[in-house]
């Protein structure tokens, strides 16, 4: 028993009760009682099922910079740790990206066990030199992708963290590109063959106009090729392998062109003058990828794939070229839907592209 004595708390024996500890903290909430809602037909307790009550309050700009997630009680005095430049919402946000997130991480697979590597051995030295070639361009723009991804992670508001959190999921996946297609250079002793011009990894290496502008040149443009080549070694590839790892990689690259769309669409819509500001960069952007184009090695390559061997590269260029306009159709319909119509404002050497004139040789 606990007695009152001049103030003081004292136990049945008279001896003082220590005061309790000042637990003012405990009041220290936004959403007390708010529960989280667990999705209906096997949905389960998604990152978007947690967007409920103040929860579900996705503010336009995040003042915060010392990692106070979304929804905390802020501390005062709490100092900044740097970073964090993104603040507002329409930098980085897309209606989409919890969904991209719980997707990503249900399609967990590895290269290692989930491709049927012996099925690529004893190709013809011509074809595997070539798949060696588009192998050591993928590797090397995943291992760029991942670079670029993970380097912008740590200006992005923590407070939008569905953002940062399918982000997270995208340094993987493009980590899982580049190991993927090093493991196929180097499985029958072939290795790396020759890097790229680089034109395109200095275009997104080097972005400092923002992450909107860093995403229409990773994935809306860059993207684009990326998902028509691994479309088109789907079917052409010579072995079980390469047309498996090649398919297994297509949803990769599209939810990241999803992301992409979403994302833009959602700043043009708040802030539609940018619009203007996105179509310049495309511009210099499309400029850069062409050129790198030009270069006969990747494209060439290809064609040896696709035709089977040197002696058809005439009939694999076709298809190559195919592959091409496919490529720039693409782009366009990307740009398409995320608000950036670009049919009338292509730079000549997409247009070339699209036409079939890029790559014809002077009679």
């Amino acid at each position: 028993m606990v007695q009152q004595q001049s103030g003081a708390q004292t136990d049945v024996d008279g001896n003082p009760v220590p005061e309790l500890p000042d637990l003012s903290w405990m009041d220290k909430t936004l959403g007390w009682g708010v529960k989280a809602r667990i999705e209906p037909f096997g949905g389960g307790l998604t990152i978007n099922a947690l967007n409920v009550g103040v929860y579900a309050e996705v503010p336009e700009h995040i003042p915060y910079r010392n990692r106070l997630p979304r929804g905390a009680y802020p501390a005062p005095g709490a100092g900044t740790i740097g970073g964090y430049y993104l603040q507002d919402k329409y930098e980085q946000w897309s209606d989409h990206a919890g969904l991209l997130y719980e997707e990503a991480i249900s399609r967990r697979w590895a290269t290692a066990t989930d491709i049927p590597w012996n099925t690529a051995h004893g190709l013809p030295d011509d074809v595997e030199v070539a798949l060696c070639q588009v192998a050591t361009e993928l590797s090397q723009q995943g291992s760029v992708e991942s670079e670029v991804v993970s380097g912008w992670l740590q200006n992005l508001s923590p407070g939008y963290h569905e953002v940062k959190l399918y982000l997270s999921t995208v340094v993987y996946e493009a980590a899982r590109l580049f190991e993927g297609y090093r493991k196929r250079a180097m499985l029958n002793g072939g290795g790396m063959m020759l890097e790229s011009p680089g034109l395109m990894n200095r275009a997104v290496l080097e972005t400092y106009a923002g992450w909107s502008q860093t995403v229409l040149g990773l994935w809306a443009i860059r993207g684009a090729l990326q998902h028509e080549i691994l479309r088109y070694l789907a079917v052409y590839g010579p072995s079980e392998a390469d047309r498996e790892l090649a398919l297994r990689l297509i949803p990769d690259r599209v939810r990241t062109s999803a992301y992409a769309v979403s994302h833009i669409k959602f700043a043009i819509s708040k802030k539609p003058e940018i619009s203007q500001a996105f179509h310049a960069w495309l511009s210099g952007v499309e400029v850069a990828q062409a050129r790198d184009l030009r270069d006969p090695v990747l494209v060439e390559a290809l064609a040896v794939i696709f035709g089977g061997g040197v002696k058809h590269m005439d009939q694999g260029m076709q298809i190559v070229q195919r592959m091409l306009h496919d490529f720039v159709e693409t782009y366009l319909d990307r740009c398409k839907q995320a608000g950036l119509p670009r049919e009338r404002m292509l730079t000549p050497p997409f247009q070339a592209i699209l036409d079939g004139s890029a790559f014809q040789q002077p009679a």
